[in-house]
Parts: structure tokens; sequence; C-alpha cells
């Protein structure tokens, strides 16, 4: 076990009290909930200093058996890459922090591996954040540029398909055999980093200093997964109008439907009211009548994803007649159009709908939508 010391004013050093965790729920869980930069970014990814966002404390975990959420992962976070970070917390005395702890998380990656979406991610994240304002900065501030959470959380969803992630275990102290699985593990994962990190807690006077450590990393482990970052930036998709139909095209829709994507983007173009954004996906905002901007999205592969989330002022005051007016004429073409049923469009925040169904009326929803701008 290492010490930590203090400098006294005669050069003479004083050795620190180690802490021992009682209490994993107050001196691990809601620590770190409270300081997520004692997850050290410097330390993990050397040369780039990691910042998080939390989506979801508690995040529920599937039970592949019965399809019901029987378990949850301590935390979901990710960071400004898209890279979704599972953390498990567990004190040193716990027995099950030693191999128990690995095949429990590995357990729930699988299974969110399988079963999340961005639309959850994104759900979580807002309902963490507290209101879509306060996502959208926080995305902004993780990122270091103008971020939209459709976009985000749709390469998390594409990291996470692609076993592109991160499992910490953070813990007060680790034993030796912990440490052992971690570094050959991470020794073998090519994508997957598989890390602990130690919140290593000592008592000065009143007060109690952490000390973060990272275990895991071996200097073969960290060149693989350089080489896999690269990767994964090579990867990335580019943003613009010309990026967003290049993607369409080397999809595998038909050169009919991407046709008619082109024809409903036209025709919405210069409609009364209406916007477009390209960053990844093409957004239509009707910032005249939308309380959050955007009506709908088109993602890289045609779907249609609906902002019916967007239509909740941010100040929690109501609709104006107008836009009241447009909102029901809206949701009255979705239920006629799309079969959405009433709950759908109560419980719904950013449903998608497939090219397949939306190309068909996609006359109709272009019409709709310079009604609803003019």
């Amino acid at each position: 076990m290492s010490h930590v010391y203090v400098i006294e004013k005669d050069s003479g050093t004083k050795k620190l009290s180690r802490i021992i965790c009682a209490d994993e729920d107050k001196e691990l869980q809601r620590l770190l909930e409270r300081n997520l930069n004692l997850l050290p970014g410097d330390q993990i990814s050397p040369g780039q200093d990691l910042r998080w966002l939390l989506v979801k404390r508690e995040m529920p975990v599937v039970n592949p058996s019965t399809g019901e959420n029987l378990w949850s992962i301590d935390f979901l976070l990710v960071d400004q890459d898209g890279i979704p970070t599972l953390i498990e917390c567990k004190r040193r005395n716990d027995t099950r922090s030693r191999r128990e702890i690995v095949g429990q998380v590995l357990e729930y990656a699988a299974s969110g591996r399988y079963y999340w979406t961005a639309s959850d991610f994104r759900i979580q994240a807002q309902n963490t954040a507290g209101d879509e304002a306060k996502l959208r900065q926080m995305l902004n501030d993780l990122t270091g540029s103008d971020t939209v959470p459709e976009e985000f959380f749709a390469v998390m969803e594409k990291n996470l398909q692609r076993s592109k992630m991160r499992l910490i275990f953070f813990l007060d102290d680790s034993p030796f055999e912990l440490r052992s699985i971690v570094e050959f593990l991470n020794g073998q994962l090519k994508d997957m980093e598989v890390l602990i990190i130690e919140a290593r807690q000592y008592q000065y006077g009143d007060a109690r200093i952490v000390v973060p450590w990272v275990f895991g990393f071996t200097e073969e482990a960290r060149v693989a997964k350089r080489e896999s970052k690269l990767e994964t930036e090579r990867l990335s998709p580019a943003k613009g109008e010309d990026a967003f139909w290049e993607a369409l095209r080397t999809s595998g829709i038909s050169p009919e439907w991407e046709g008619r994507v082109h024809e409903f983007v036209n025709q919405i173009r210069e409609a009364p009211g209406c916007d477009l954004r390209w960053l990844r996906t093409c957004i239509v905002d009707l910032p005249n009548v939308v309380p959050q901007r955007t009506l709908l999205s088109i993602i890289r592969d045609g779907t249609l994803q609906l902002g019916l989330a967007c239509w909740k002022p941010r100040d929690g005051s109501t609709l104006s007649a107008r836009q009241s007016a447009a909102q029901n004429e809206l949701f009255d073409w979705l239920r006629t159009t799309f079969d959405f049923s009433q709950e759908d469009l109560q419980s719904k925040q950013y449903p998608m709908v497939p090219l397949e169904r939306w190309i068909p009326a996609a006359v109709q929803l272009a019409e709709l939508i310079k009604r609803l701008g003019a």
C-alpha cells in the first residue's frame, strides 16, 4: 500500500492515514456522481484530457432470458468522442470486488450492446440533465462545439455496437487478483478498454484527500488501443450537406428512394419559416412554431426522426394558440398516416419512422411543413 505525505514548514513530512471505505454508496458512488473528474482522463488517455457526461446513474440492464430490466450498472457515462463508459463501484472488503465483478460487468456490457439504443441514451441523459436546454449546453461543453443530441447519441450507439467502449471498476483499493484479470483483458481486447480506478482516500485534519490511480494498461495494450483510436477517428463521419448526401448514397438504399429524399428536401428547402441545418443529419427546424426549433431530422440511412419532445417549451410555459394549432395538425396527420396512437404521441420523445414508411407520404409531409411554417 502506497502512502501520501504532507510536507510541513520545517521540511519534515507527516504520513496521512489511509481511510478504508465503509459505505459504498456515500464514499464511492455519491462521491463519483458529484466529482466525475475523479476519473483522470489524462491518465486514461495520455495526451487527451477526457471529459465526461453522466448519462444515467443506475442504468437499467436487460436480462436476455426474460427481456426485463433485472439489473443496473452503477454509472453509464460518455466521453467527448461518444465512447460509452460503464462503471461499477465496489469496496475492497466486498468479496465481489475480485472475480465476480468482472463477469458481472462483462454481462452488463454484452446486454447493453444488444438492447441499448441512441434513443435510450438521449432520453436518459436529458432526464439526468434536467431538460433539453441543459442537455444541449452540457453536450456543447463536452464536445467544444455546437452538438445535436440525436447525432451525438447515434455515434455513441454505433461505438457500443462495435464494442468500442470502456469498462471501469471504481474502488477504494483493488486486490491483486482483480488487477491481474483486468491487465490480461486489456491486452487481449483491441477496441474495449478495461480499467481499474482506485479512489484512495486519506485523512488530513477534518478533511479527506482523494487520490485517483489508474491500473490496467501495459505499454503493449496502449499501442493496440492507439491504433484502434486512429481507426475510429478516420472512420468518424464528416459533417455538412455534401457528407450527408454521400452517406445516404452509400447506405444501401435504392437510387429511386435516394432521389425521393432529394425531392423532399428540395420541396421544403424554401418553405416559409423552415430552416435546414446540416450536421451529420439533415435537421428540419421550424423556429417560429416549434418551441425547441426542431421538427424532425433525416438520419443518414434515410430514417425519419420526429422531434416530438421539442414541442415542450423549455421554460415550462404553455403553447401559444398558433403553436397549439400546429401541434394538433401535426399529431392528427401522424395518427392518420403512420397509425401513431395518442399514447405514442404523449410518451415517445424522438420516435423513428423507417424510410419505406415515410417516403410514400413525403409529398404530403412536405405540404404539411409548408402549412405549419406559413
